[in-house]
């Protein structure tokens, strides 16, 4: 999708495609007469196609002057769009609400402006619409060519928080541009001066594109009614572990973990329960005889992270029909981050926890947010779903809304945009990321073989095990004192686990080879 796009329901075909005319430029949708017959495969044209295969529409979305065309190759009758506000959005108004009539004027046949009065019922059309805008608002992802002059501005905890000679692969935030629909949608609200109060947060259409992108990428279809909007999915577990536990009661955790799993059950007062995950091979397992035994009486919480952070695992249906039936054994209540759930590699499944059974979904807290996958942490946007009206209602009355402050125009318009229309960009991203993971693996094994690297499923996120190196301090302090290069140091994610760093992957190549190679050099090598 990167320059041109082709899709056809029927005989109606729509083609996109990038043009530049006189001094400006943008995306086209073409809407034409397919001759291939509705039950053929796609087919390359015939040089013989009749007149008749011509665009009858045309719709240019130029960053200047923006309009649209009837009988474009003909009579050309031409009207403007508005470019104050959002010219795709328009396009795609105007062919769900007038299409049929719109072929008409441009003299489509009357086989063609039948099957558009046919459409507005069909899914497979609906589909194809999306897809087709999707592809309008996209542009090429800039991944391998960034400039490290340029990050080195960012004001971001990733780029900011060390000195300018440390090169920073620590933090969860990628360095890759963000995706078109997200930099149009924020570019919108900057340029109009669009920065008041948002309506009200069930008004905004959030949940229900959240329910769509979680129908579209993982079958799973949550009810919009039990959606909470968060400013970040950090607050979702502080605030879970206050609806669901008493202080004092057990919170099952499953280590070494993102830190603030552990920070939110030691400062809500709550109890560890550590369920330590278990080194096999270049992999982490879960110990799920561990579990089963770590419950007590007082345990009612399980905090799960899946895809987990920082191993990278993508659990499996066995294991989680396993932790399943622990959950119903011991009537557990399950919080669970999901918020790397796009990011999984090697055509593995990302399983929804709340899939598992109706009997698991109504125990089940899902805590997710665009952040991660299409990397706008700071726009500070996240939702739980809740399995039942129960737990939606102990979570609700918990603390009254203000309490866990606002959220803005720009987190929650931008997750919309990433949810909705950002999948082509992650479809450029995600085979580079594991092109990332799989040279750092080869890399590391080059350059430093005694650091053994736990090749993730999924995440951008690389869990080193160090221990072969024999360093008196931990890991994460050799390198930055020796090398330059900030990691993120084991010890923050868990007892035991001192040995151990994680590494960012998710940057250009040429970054992540000064990365590693700054790594050998801090070991003599």
């Amino acid at each position: 999708m990167a320059n041109s796009w082709k899709g056809r329901w029927r005989r109606i075909e729509l083609r996109s495609e990038l043009r530049s005319v006189a001094s400006t430029g943008g995306t086209s949708l073409h809407v034409g007469y397919s001759p291939v017959a509705p039950d053929t495969p796609d087919t390359p044209a015939s040089p013989n196609t009749p007149a008749s295969a011509r665009a009858w529409l045309r719709f240019d979305c130029f960053d200047a002057d923006p309009h649209w065309h009837v009988d474009p190759a003909g009579r050309n009758e031409t009207h403007p769009l508005d470019e104050r506000g959002d010219p795709i959005g328009e396009v795609f108004g105007l062919i769900v609400s007038a299409l049929p009539s719109l072929l008409e004027r441009a003299g489509a046949d009357d086989s063609v402006v039948a099957d558009a009065r046919e459409a507005a019922a069909d899914a497979e059309w609906t589909a194809l619409l999306r897809e087709a805008e999707c592809a309008m608002r996209h542009r090429p992802a800039i991944l391998d060519e960034l400039d490290i002059r340029q990050l080195e501005q960012r004001r971001s905890e990733k780029w900011h928080t060390y000195p300018r000679d440390v090169l920073p692969v620590w933090v969860a935030e990628m360095d890759f541009p963000i995706a078109a629909p997200i930099q149009a949608e924020l570019r919108r609200f900057t340029e109009s001066a669009d920065v008041g109060y948002p309506v009200g947060l069930t008004d905004t259409g959030l949940a229900e594109v959240f329910s769509e992108h979680m129908h579209e990428r993982f079958g799973w279809r949550p009810e919009p009614s039990r959606v909470e909007i968060l400013s970040e999915v950090v607050q979702g577990l502080y605030l879970a572990l206050l609806a669901f536990a008493e202080p004092g009661q057990g919170a099952i955790v499953q280590t070494p973990i993102y830190p603030p799993f552990l920070h939110s059950v030691q400062e809500t007062g709550r109890r560890l329960v550590e369920n330590r995950l278990v080194v096999r091979g270049d992999r982490l397992e879960l110990d799920l005889e561990g579990l089963a035994s770590c419950v007590d009486a007082q345990t009612r919480l399980l905090l799960l992270c899946n895809p987990h952070n920082p191993s990278g695992r993508v659990f499996s249906r066995t294991e989680l029909d396993r932790i399943g039936e622990i959950v119903l054994e011991h009537d557990l209540i399950v919080v669970t981050d999901e918020i790397h759930g796009d990011l999984v590699f090697d055509d593995r499944k990302h399983i929804p926890f709340a899939t598992l059974s109706p009997d698991i979904a109504r125990r089940t807290v899902t805590l997710s947010s665009a952040s991660k996958a299409f990397n706008i942490p700071g726009l500070r946007c996240a939702v739980a779903h809740f399995g039942s009206d129960r737990l939606h209602r102990r979570f609700g009355g918990l603390l009254p809304r203000h309490v866990r402050g606002g959220l803005g125009l720009f987190g929650i318009y931008a997750s919309i945009a990433a949810w909705r229309f950002g999948q082509p960009w992650l479809d450029e991203v995600l085979p580079y990321l594991q092109a990332n993971r799989d040279f750092a693996d080869q890399a590391l094994h080059e350059r430093i073989p005694e650091i053994r690297f736990m090749r993730p499923d999924a995440t951008y996120l690389a869990w080193l095990d160090c221990s072969g190196l024999g360093l008196e301090r931990s890991p994460a302090a050799h390198f930055m004192q020796h090398g330059r290069v900030a990691l993120s140091d084991g010890r923050l994610f868990g007892a035991g686990w001192e040995q151990y760093a994680r590494l960012n992957f998710a940057t250009s190549r040429p970054i992540l080879t000064e990365a590693i190679e700054r790594m050998a050099k801090a070991l003599g090598r």
